[in-house]
């Protein structure tokens, strides 16, 4: 039978017909009230949740048949259908299939056309669809639940054990548990004040755990707890109630006290593994602050649902607001006095103009997302917010329709956005930092797979020579040989040590001790094992930096950045030429360290110049990168591996220091790094 002929004539038929109706549909379907209570089901629903009796689905809510996970996604549909007469609104949802196996399934909700209007029903229908929707996004649970717990609030009955069964029923199907409970402390006594149970539940008695849970939280000095695996076991082990066929994942203990003594213990009992978020924490102290301070008995000052509604939208962070269909703030919760700087009394009357950063709101879009929030239709959207003490912040704002005292309202739920907006930028960098990583390790396999490859074909090549020719070869010939061999041999070693080292610095294995040194006698140390080789090439090594300088940094790692910065400069300076180092301290730290360095600190800058061969302009930003390894043969066709200077830059930021290179092509290179003075 066609659903919309059913949601159109269901008003006129009489109850029975009703029943009728439903249990001929080809789906399984709920008809539910407005809190999403479920007054009829249709008879496949037995099958498609493998359950066998319809009496335990009439009464239970449906969202306990749906996967934890897209609970709330399919409470706001519900609620938008409630709020949009001859509505009809589909989802994909995972849903459960017993009490272990889940399924895929569109779920549709109609709403039902009364002639009463102060009741609303809503058809659920349940279709099983294999494929998944990719596109399903989970929503804000936070302010779903506030919406839920509101409707719950005002529709509380007169009766504290009922008000307190309906609160343990609203924690179990929003979290998708199996079992809760309510036990009150008389006497050292525990005794059943209310539960709730699972249409699924296969025989898990609602005290389970409930003592030893309670102990536990009494010796810990605590009053909520989580208990899983390996800790769960020695908890079920104790219990002479439990059975292996109750499968228990999890059991959530909450104390609930009044007056400051413990009043009784609420426990929920999971089938799955279930892990407390945030918001379900929250959302459970919420519930439990309700039950503790009693915020829906009746008070002489004021009426149940103004105390009620206080209470409640005083339990959340976030700011709430009510607002009139006049834009008139009408009541605003602790979270919004704490955000802004104002007393509760300075915003009620006023409209949430005194709360917008001028000049920063689109105010005509802002009023036709009110409108349409009046219309039942959900706004969500960034605004710019004042405090009192005129400091201006990113707030998120939702829009929801809603009833205060009878009359049509909007609850405007407030986030602000400041430390979210610090989160991001936080994600952002390391997301940067993970891509730099990432190439930096993509570079590394390339210089093994082709950098460290091409000096061993050489070596191989010529020690194959030797080997097969060694008798045809002469003296001359043999020396010339091996002169190829030890050269090949000494470049591969160099490579496998600057890979070996780069290594360390990215693994964080490298030491990293800071000591005073004097820097011109390092540097001399440093010229002594080089001058060897700049004497061959005719080439004068200089330093002119102060012999009472005293820097402050890891010394071994100092000492390498001159060492290839000096052996650089060697190999690319032509005969009779000249490497010059010199150090100063400049007029300003701005270009002298990275951002995280101390800002207290003298720095010296260390300039290691020579007049060789120079470096071409679009190659001095790449120098220091992995990405942007550069290599090019000396004047006397020196090798060179490409990656000292990407040492050199991780070294010298180890010690808070910043390195770069000033050159103009044909005239030389002048590198400069800084470096802490000693205090």
């Amino acid at each position: 039978m066609n659903e919309l002929y059913i949601t159109r004539n269901l008003a006129t038929a009489s109850e029975i017909s009703v029943h009728q109706l439903v249990g001929v549909l080809s789906d399984a379907a709920f008809v539910c009230d407005q809190t999403g209570r479920i007054l009829v089901c249709s008879d496949m629903v037995l099958d498609f949740f493998s359950l066998s009796d319809k009496k335990r689905v009439i009464g239970s809510n449906f969202q306990s048949y749906i996967v934890y996970d897209y609970i709330d996604e399919a409470y706001l549909l519900l609620s938008s259908v409630i709020n949009e007469p001859n509505s009809r609104k589909s989802g994909e949802f995972q849903v459960k299939k017993g009490i272990k196996e889940t399924t895929r399934a569109k779920i549709t909700f109609s709403s039902i056309i009364s002639k009463d209007t102060t009741q609303k029903y809503v058809l659920v229908t349940f279709r099983e669809t294999p494929v998944p929707n990719a596109g399903s996004a989970l929503l804000q649970r936070k302010d779903l639940r506030l919406a839920r717990l509101f409707e719950t609030v005002n529709n509380y009955s007169e009766e504290p054990v009922e008000k307190t069964k309906k609160l343990l029923s609203q924690i179990g199907e929003t979290l998708g548990a199996t079992v809760c409970s309510y036990y009150r402390m008389v006497n050292n006594q525990m005794n059943l004040v209310t539960k709730w149970e699972s249409p699924f539940n296969t025989g898990i008695p609602p005290h389970l755990c409930s003592k030893q849970i309670s102990e536990y939280l009494s010796v810990q000095n605590e009053k909520f707890t989580l208990i899983r695996k390996p800790l769960l076991t020695a908890f079920l082990d104790s219990e002479p109630v439990y059975q292996e066929a109750f499968e228990v994942k999890a059991i959530l203990g909450l104390i609930i006290e009044k007056n400051n003594v413990v009043d009784g213990i609420l426990t929920v009992v999971f089938t799955f593994n279930y892990s407390l978020s945030d918001i379900d924490k929250q959302y459970i102290q919420t519930i439990s602050a309700l039950i503790e301070n009693e915020g829906f008995e009746k008070s002489k000052s004021a009426s149940a649902p103004e105390l009620s509604f206080r209470q409640l939208i005083d339990c959340f962070t976030d700011q709430v607001y009510v607002l009139s269909v006049d834009g008139i703030i009408m009541e605003v919760n602790r979270g919004t006095s704490r955000c802004y700087g104002y007393e509760r009394e300075e915003l009620i009357g006023q409209k949430p103009v005194i709360l917008s950063a001028e000049g920063k709101n689109d105010e005509s879009l802002i009023t036709k997302m009110f409108d349409k929030a009046l219309q039942g239709e959900s706004q969500k959207f960034e605004w710019w917010g004042r405090r009192k003490n005129g400091e201006i912040f990113q707030n998120e704002v939702i829009f929801n329709k809603s009833s205060y005292y009878d009359r049509d309202a909007v609850i405007a739920i407030g986030r602000d956005l400041s430390e979210a907006k610090k989160v991001e930028q936080e994600l952002l960098r390391y997301n940067k930092e993970l891509l730099e990583s990432n190439t930096g390790k993509d570079k590394f396999f390339s210089i093994l797979a082709h950098d460290l490859k091409n000096p061993f074909q050489g070596l191989l090549g010529f020690i194959d020579l030797l080997y097969e020719d060694l008798d045809e070869l002469s003296n001359a010939q043999i020396k010339e040989y091996l002169s190829n061999v030890r050269n090949a041999s000494y470049h591969t070693y160099a490579l496998l040590e600057n890979l070996l080292e780069w290594s360390r610095i990215q693994s964080g294995k490298m030491p990293f001790t800071p000591s005073v040194f004097n820097l011109h006698d390092e540097i001399n140390s440093v010229i002594s094992v080089l001058d060897n080789n700049a004497t061959r090439k005719e080439i004068k090594l200089v330093n002119e930096v102060d012999p009472e300088l005293m820097v402050e940094a890891d010394r071994n790692m100092i000492h390498s950045v001159l060492q290839n910065l000096i052996t650089n400069s060697i190999k690319f300076s032509n005969s009779n030429g000249k490497v010059v180092l010199r150090g100063r301290v400049p007029k300003s730290n701005a270009k002298s360290k990275i951002s995280t360095a101390p800002g207290d600190r003298q720095w010296l800058e260390v300039s290691i110049s020579d007049n060789g061969i120079g470096i071409p302009e679009e190659i001095l930003p790449k120098l220091f990168k992995l990405n942007g390894q550069y290599s090019q043969a000396g004047t006397a066709n020196e090798p060179g591996t490409g990656l000292g200077l990407v040492l050199c830059h991780e070294m010298v930021q180890k010690n808070g220091g910043r390195i770069w290179a000033e050159s103009i092509a044909g005239q030389g290179a002048t590198f400069i790094f800084t470096i802490p003075l000693s205090k």
